[in-house]
């Protein structure tokens, strides 16, 4: 099997910009494999479809605002980094973009702390460390990672949970 089988059209005007209002009007796809059928239903109608039994799981993973600005120390370059995930309270792997990004260069992130790249992890990959732990900052200097395929900008971040 190859990934290309998994490909699909998908027109962008079918391609949601904003979350339904109310959230309980998104669109629900019901498989039902005993008789084969296929139902579009809408999120609220999901309690009638589960039976004694049925597990659900929730998935109340959310999103960091996790893209962040920064410079170059000394030179001033833009660069961006898109934290991956927190390895200690102040350590982070990073996605970091910019060119020549290598083990002992300083960043200075908007609004935020200083930056100091440790290690080439592989790619764009980088374990960086802040000066200080970034979570208590994050909400305000860190924005949404949205994928590329969303256009509009958010109301709020709750738009994206």
């Amino acid at each position: 099997m190859r990934t290309s089988d998994y490909d699909y059209l998908l027109p962008p005007e079918q391609i949601a910009q904003r979350p339904a209002s109310p959230r309980d009007a998104s669109r629900l796809m019901v498989l039902r494999r005993d008789a084969s059928a296929l139902e579009h239903l809408r999120f609220r109608d999901l309690p009638s479809l589960l039976r004694p039994g049925d597990a659900l799981v929730l998935n109340q993973t959310r999103v960091i605002p996790a893209r962040l600005h920064a410079r170059k120390q000394p030179g001033g370059g833009r660069v961006e980094l898109l934290l991956l995930r927190r390895v200690e309270p102040q350590v982070w792997e990073a996605l970091v973009g910019g060119k020549a990004i290598r083990p002992g260069r300083r960043l200075v992130v908007e609004g935020g702390p200083e930056v100091e790249v440790l290690e080439d992890l592989g790619g764009a990959r980088r374990l960086v460390r802040f000066a200080e732990p970034l979570s208590p900052q994050l909400e305000r200097i860190g924005e949404m990672p949205l994928p590329p395929y969303i256009h509009a900008p958010l109301q709020s971040p709750e738009e994206y949970q």
